[in-house]
């Protein structure tokens, strides 16, 4: 296992830095609800370790089921958000939580077509799965997500 994955954070509690960030975090796990969210930053600021460790805690023993995280720089065209984005936003889940969490880390790298579907696929399937957007440049996501 790479040293950077087996150290890497499991709950918000290991979270170094970033305090009001981890509290408003911590403040969705206790409400069992959460918005579609977005984390922008420089890289290696916990962004990605950050959306884990919500969902772990939020999704708890149905994390596996009910959490999916894609790289958005690989696949950032518009047929991944209209099948595979899609797709799995459309199921319901399978814990007391209503909702599953989908991450799309690299979302800025996605092409603004692929972006347009990604926001009407957030706004049809919003009560059954929440989407954590993760980039870099906030300038580079489309003004209406």
């Amino acid at each position: 296992m790479v040293w950077t994955e087996k150290y890497r954070p499991k709950v918000l509690d290991d979270m170094v830095g970033h305090e009001a960030t981890i509290a408003r975090l911590r403040q969705f796990v206790r409400l069992k609800n959460m918005p579609h969210c977005l984390f922008v930053g420089p890289p290696g600021v916990g962004k990605t370790t950050a959306a884990m460790c919500l969902a772990r805690e939020m999704l708890g023993d149905h994390f596996s089921e009910d959490y999916l995280e894609l790289n958005a720089s690989d696949e950032r065209g518009i047929d991944v958000v209209r099948e595979q984005i899609k797709d799995y936003a459309r199921t319901i889940g399978f814990g007391e939580i209503p909702f599953k969490i989908l991450v799309l880390d690299e979302a800025d790298s996605m092409t603004p077509e692929a972006q347009h579907a990604l926001r009407r696929t957030m706004e049809l399937y919003s009560d059954r799965c929440r989407f954590i957007l993760i980039g870099n440049y906030s300038s580079r996501i489309i003004e209406p997500i």
